[in-house]
């Protein structure tokens, strides 16, 4: 999936989620992230394409594409679960040595399981369960295409009428 696809799908995530609690084992209650809570789940959200050299954050952020290249390859190890909850674990632990909230872990997780989930879309899809199982999960929609592009508005679109219908609850 492309980055602004990613970010459709994650706006309507992050306002389904802002609109309810959730709670995850370990980090508690997520309710309605605070601005670094939201930083997080979009850092979540766009991390695991650092894998792919013509990808929105590995132009912006070069360095870390070369470092990740040296140990997988586009949609490999980075597109795992296993990666995700390394990472929310790893930045956990550094929350908690400041303490943080340990809920900005969890969010960012789950904008890490957004983006898997739409890349799992795509006729490449993703190898959730790396490095345990070589199980891939694929969808039809090709990355780049008119059909990403339509289903992409309209789950953007649906984001915004969530957001314009609930505009006083989410204040």
């Amino acid at each position: 999936m492309m980055f602004k696809s990613h970010l459709s799908f994650g706006l309507l995530a992050y306002v389904l989620l802002f609109m309810n609690s959730i709670a995850i084992p370990f980090l508690g209650t997520l309710d309605r992230p605070g601005m670094t809570a939201t930083v997080f789940f979009l850092i979540g959200l766009i991390i695991p394409d650092i894998d792919s050299p013509h990808s929105h954050v590995s132009r912006k952020v070069p360095i870390l594409h070369s470092i990740t290249n040296m140990f997988t390859r586009h949609r490999g190890f980075v597109h795992s679960i296993f990666t995700g909850v390394l990472v929310a674990i790893g930045i956990g632990f550094l929350l908690n040595l400041n303490n943080y909230d340990l809920a900005i872990a969890g969010w960012f997780f789950i904008g890490y399981l957004i983006h898997l989930s739409t890349d799992a879309l795509t006729p490449h899809g993703v190898k959730p369960f790396a490095p345990f199982s070589p199980y891939t999960i694929r969808g039809p929609i090709r990355s780049g295409s008119t059909h990403e592009k339509i289903i992409s508005l309209v789950v953007y679109s649906a984001a915004l009428l969530l957001i314009a219908r609930n505009f006083t609850t989410l204040l």
